[in-house]
């Protein structure tokens, strides 16, 4: 008499414990990496490899690039004005009949180049290939050649994933990949099907095969996750890792924004954004104008919100407090936001959606910036 089969129970794994900290997001302006800022692609990379250390380094859980359109400045002797209506003015004494145009808003190559390089520093190596191929965003055709010099730069040690520790016996990055479409056989002939499969159970996590997940729903395909090794199950990066971490990917979720509107309706964080704060940063003449604006704003208390952060901490509270930092040049946030198509804004101006600023020394450099407020806040 045979044996009845008993059921394989799913190993346990170790899971790290972690309450809740604060949460904070940041929004910088794809000028960061304009020709103002850096001349080339090296000095490109540079500047976003900084921005993703000090990310990295103080669990920054959102990054959002607003989307800067690009001014074109030609120099002619007469000089072209955009006016309401087809009016006639003079311009040297000869009158030119000018009409209103409007454009598409469109992101520009330094947004996309930008958006990229974030997600790179943050992509374990045997994930690469697989996941700025152009089969997963037309986008990326034009993208790897451009990471000649991130590929030379070390590894951002702050991620669990990069460093020589034994987290990979556990758990791992991977990408979810298409099984190779069946082919149905017809009369001797051989058809490859019209529809191609879009979800998948099979992820790449670098090794020589791919390996079938254990899990009863599909996955769209070249979606990031967190896989449980020994059950071949997807976890979240706070069960992987005890850290904070938004969607399916560790590190910080990347998010790219045209209006200004969006940074709040298309946020991943439910609860919303407790407090947005505002870093003066990339002003290097210090405009007036802007200084008027921003010390309309009251300083934001760092210390109160460190208290609350050691208190939380201290009694394994959980801390709500989803912190937004807008940092750049007032300039660039308000030409995205006077150019917002929603009416949610109507009658307001950008300094009302802001609570506080947060002082830093003049005359310093996005990246720089960053790492300074991060500080102040965090450490």
């Amino acid at each position: 008499m045979s044996k009845p089969k008993v059921k394989q129970q799913p190993s346990t794994t170790k899971k790290p414990s972690r309450s809740k900290q604060a949460s904070v997001s940041i929004c910088i302006p794809s000028s960061v990496i304009s020709s103002k800022n850096a001349y080339n692609l090296q000095q490109q990379t540079s500047i976003v490899y900084q921005i993703v250390k000090a990310c990295t380094i103080y669990n920054v859980s959102e990054v959002i690039i607003l989307n800067i359109p690009d001014i074109n400045e030609e120099k002619q002797e007469n000089v072209e004005q955009t006016i309401n209506g087809n009016k006639k003015v003079v311009f040297n004494g000869e009158k030119v009949e000018t009409k209103l145009e409007t454009k598409k808003s469109t992101l520009n190559d330094d947004t996309l180049l930008l958006a990229s390089l974030l997600q790179f520093f943050i992509t374990p190596p045997y994930l690469i290939k697989t996941m700025f191929s152009n089969k997963s965003n037309s986008n990326f055709t034009k993208i790897l050649p451009k990471f000649k010099y991130a590929l030379k730069l070390p590894k951002i040690t702050t991620l669990p994933f990069m460093q020589n520790n034994e987290v990979y016996k556990n758990f791992k990055e991977g990408l979810i990949i298409a099984k190779k479409t069946p082919k149905i056989k017809k009369k001797n002939e051989i058809i490859k099907p019209e529809r191609k499969l879009t979800v998948s159970k099979y992820v790449n996590i670098g090794e020589s095969k791919p390996i079938k997940l254990n899990i009863k729903r599909e996955i769209p395909i070249y979606s990031r996750v967190t896989i449980d090794i020994k059950n071949k199950t997807i976890v979240s990066p706070i069960e992987a890792y005890g850290y904070n971490g938004y969607k399916s990917s560790f590190g910080y979720n990347v998010r790219i924004v045209d209006e200004f509107n969006k940074l709040f309706t298309q946020s991943p964080i439910k609860e919303g954004y407790s407090k947005t704060l505002f870093i003066n940063c990339d002003d290097y003449f210090e405009n007036k104008n802007n200084r008027t604006k921003i010390n309309e704003l009251d300083e934001f208390n760092c210390q109160e919100f460190k208290n609350k952060t050691i208190t939380t901490t201290n009694d394994n509270k959980n801390n709500n407090d989803n912190l937004l930092l807008l940092i750049g040049n007032l300039n660039d946030f308000e030409i995205n936001f006077n150019n917002d198509s929603s009416t949610m804004f109507k009658d307001l101006n950008i300094v009302q959606l802001i609570d506080n600023k947060l002082t830093i020394p003049k005359g310093c450099k996005i990246e720089d910036g960053l790492l300074i407020c991060l500080t102040r806040l965090l450490l």
